[in-house]
């Protein structure tokens, strides 16, 4: 059994030229704002910084039979957790990050831990933690002033958490999709 640890990823991470409209909502409201950049997580808990080595061939040979997809982050949706709940953004579609997330699976089988949630592998992009007394009106008014973004799944990054940089994480290497013909 491979080693795991919280402290790296496989994540999409979406283009840096629509993170503001993301950013201002989890600036307020997601606790690890500062710790973790935008993304959509894929493979968590992931291999130590130490195997990297061993796991970069096969997000290589992953990320290579996947073509680029695009995705809208149009609504919201929430997990409940016990007292409160975690908002998140909803990729759709969904069946390209849902393909992704297979196959990375198929090359890396012992690294299953998001696909063993009740509902399965949920992709999601988290924006922020709140009480469950204010999901309701939270959703609705974030939903009322959002507008709608597309972008192209063009890559996906394996993170990590760097102590250089305050324990935040830090993309490590990115593995591009296969090119849409």
């Amino acid at each position: 059994m491979s080693n795991k640890t919280h402290t790296t990823a496989v994540v999409l991470i979406p283009p840096e030229t629509i993170q503001p409209s993301i950013q201002t909502i989890r600036r307020v409201h997601d606790r690890n704002f500062e710790r973790w950049m935008p993304h959509i997580t894929l493979l968590y808990p992931f291999a130590a910084q130490r195997d990297f080595d061993d796991v970069i061939p096969s997000l290589t040979k992953a990320a290579q039979q996947i073509p680029s997809f695009s995705v809208t982050l149009a609504s919201f949706s929430a997990f409940r957790h016990r007292k409160s709940c975690t908002l998140f953004l909803v990729p759709e579609p969904k069946n390209g990050i849902v393909q992704l997330h297979s196959t990375l699976l198929t090359h890396l089988p012992d690294y299953d831990d998001t696909a063993r949630f009740a509902g399965g592998f949920t992709p999601h992009l988290s924006v922020g933690q709140f009480q469950q007394r204010h999901l309701n009106d939270t959703l609705q008014q974030f939903q009322k002033e959002w507008k709608p973004i597309e972008y192209a799944v063009e890559s996906l990054s394996l993170i990590y958490r760097s102590p250089e940089t305050n324990d935040k994480f830090v993309v490590a290497e990115n593995f591009l999709l296969q090119k849409r013909s």
